[in-house]
């Protein structure tokens, strides 16, 4: 007897097509279970993308990567949809989930066009042939849209939702057209918005201020819309009187002089050297690794510090202290020799303290003695399976606990003789020779993470690398 199949259902619909010929996913898949039971298949659960086209982007069609997911886990042997152009119109899109499929030997059937599959040289033509035709009839499509969009631009007609609009504005009916027009409820905002970043031109700053002066409902993203899009002098496309404008073009000119030199400035900074301790540090509050900041110098060299991300991002977290670059590197310098010293001689203490107490206590090869001795009772029937089940439970525990304990002395002792062959007599003297992205490596190879003290901002405990 053969191997059931198991059978995923996808089904997918436009909104046009619902309105125009009446299909729903409904019947899809009624149409589609009855196949499956016919075929003897399972049918592990269906997919749907209701209201999406098949030349929408792979990346917008939700159940097509909920789907995918399964077939990545070999959950699906068998893809079961109605017609190709449910599955893809996309020549490029087709292929690229075709050899995640591939990959994981998943097949696919086309219900109502059994001419169209990958087995065949023939079948393997049609299904060429029909994406072809396909992409060919979205792209004629799409060019028509294109033209429509144009014309209607020209006219001033909106051609866009609600949903896609920037800030500040939405589609209304004037002159019996739909048109763009300011969202009187939040326009003064966005002129608030502007006055401000003029003022300051600072993006981060004004959304800043006009979320503590009117409530958090502005975004990075709509400000960032506010400095690019044409809108808001009136203008887009070649339409320069589109719609209502909140500033001039002159200033809207400025503002884009404002923005390159901004990126400039931000560009200037990243091109500075890398940190020295990228993800080391460790908040002594929320226990997330602080975040690596850098301020550009007039000098245009660049000042470095670590900042708890919680606190200065959401406030999620109080500790609101820095740690400055150099003063952290001239502390390392000081006192890692003192530090390693320090640390090895309290493990050296802890491990004869455990010896003398191990010499009290069963170790490992006692209690794999008993394990054995138990599967062996069982094995000959002298103790129940509930017996069996609670003490095997139990000496396996101990077990796990001796090796777990075995094994994080073996990676501590590695990791002071790693430290002691970095730290070699007069290290610091090379250290001190080396540029700066040596520097980082140096650090990263011998440390794992850094403890910071909650009242000062200072190191308070290193964990070397295991």
């Amino acid at each position: 007897m053969s191997k059931i199949m198991r059978c995923a259902i996808y089904i997918r619909v436009s909104s046009a097509e619902q309105v125009m010929h009446g299909k729903s996913l409904e019947a899809q898949l009624r149409f589609l279970t009855d196949y499956a039971v016919n075929k003897g298949w399972k049918v592990i659960g269906h997919f749907a993308d209701e209201g999406k086209t098949a030349r929408k982007e792979l990346k917008r069609r939700k159940a097509i990567k909920e789907l995918l997911e399964h077939v990545k886990c070999d959950a699906v042997d068998v893809i079961l949809f109605w017609k190709m152009d449910r599955w893809f119109r996309n020549v490029a899109d087709f292929y690229k989930v075709q050899d995640i499929l591939d990959a994981h030997n998943c097949t696919w059937v086309a219900a109502a066009e059994p001419s169209m599959n990958l087995d065949t040289r023939e079948g393997r033509l049609n299904v060429n042939i029909m994406l072809s035709i396909n992409q060919n009839e979205t792209d004629t499509t799409s060019e028509r849209i294109k033209f429509v969009n144009e014309a209607s631009v020209k006219q001033g007609k909106a051609i866009f939702g609600n949903s896609s609009l920037p800030f500040g504005y939405k589609v209304a009916l004037v002159d019996d057209a739909k048109r763009i027009v300011k969202d009187e409820s939040v326009a003064h905002i966005v002129n608030d918005a502007f006055e401000y970043y003029f003022a300051h031109q600072t993006k981060t700053g004004t959304v800043k201020y006009i979320n503590t002066k009117y409530g958090n409902t502005f975004t990075i993203n709509s400000m960032l819309k506010m400095c690019t899009h044409t809108f808001y002098y009136g203008s887009y496309r070649e339409n320069d009187s589109y719609c209502p404008a909140y500033i001039t073009k002159d200033q809207w000119n400025l503002m884009q002089t404002i923005n390159e030199r901004n990126i400039k400035e931000h560009k200037a900074q990243k091109s500075c050297e890398p940190f020295l301790f990228p993800g080391i540090f460790i908040c002594p509050l929320c226990g997330r690794r602080l975040s690596s900041n850098k301020r550009l110098r007039k000098s245009g060299t660049c000042a470095r510090y670590y900042r708890c991300p919680n606190h200065y991002s959401n406030r999620m977290c109080d500790y609101g202290k820095v740690i400055n670059e150099t003063t952290a590197e001239t502390y390392l310098l000081e006192n890692l020799d003192r530090t390693l010293d320090e640390q090895r001689q309290i493990y050296i203490d802890m491990l004869a303290e455990k010896k003398k107490a191990e010499k009290k206590a069963p170790d490992k090869t006692k209690y794999q003695k008993e394990l054995d001795r138990l599967n062996n009772m069982y094995q000959k029937g002298r103790i129940t399976e509930e017996k069996y089940d609670s003490e095997y439970d139990r000496l396996k525990s101990l077990i796990d606990s001796c090796q777990m304990t075995e094994n994080t002395e073996t990676r501590v002792t590695k990791a002071f003789c790693r430290a002691e062959q970095i730290l070699v007599e007069n290290w610091q003297e090379t250290y001190c020779t080396l540029p700066r992205i040596a520097r980082q490596a140096f650090w990263r190879n011998l440390i794992e993470g850094i403890d910071v003290k909650e009242d000062c901002g200072m190191i308070k405990d290193i964990h070397f690398m295991l």
